[in-house]
């Protein structure tokens, strides 16, 4: 895999979702209360360019999804 691969956005929101989805079964975690709290300031700003995913020019701006991008493609 080359360093920082883009992730294309539309690829990068559908793995956003299947991790929105995965969290939202979990009692508490550490990633449950990130992505709350990474969708509650996208939806506060009413853009969804402000999800964490994002905030790296490439896509990468959150673990969980550059782990699932890089393990499946």
């Amino acid at each position: 895999m080359k360093e920082k691969d883009l992730i294309p956005e539309e690829i990068a929101l559908k793995i956003c979702e299947e991790v929105r989805e995965q969290n939202k079964k979990k009692k508490f975690s550490f990633a449950k209360v990130q992505c709350w709290g990474c969708m509650k300031y996208s939806q506060k700003k009413n853009d969804i360019r402000h999800r964490c995913i994002f905030s790296d020019e490439n896509n990468r701006g959150y673990q969980l999804v550059n782990k699932i991008f890089d393990t499946r493609y």
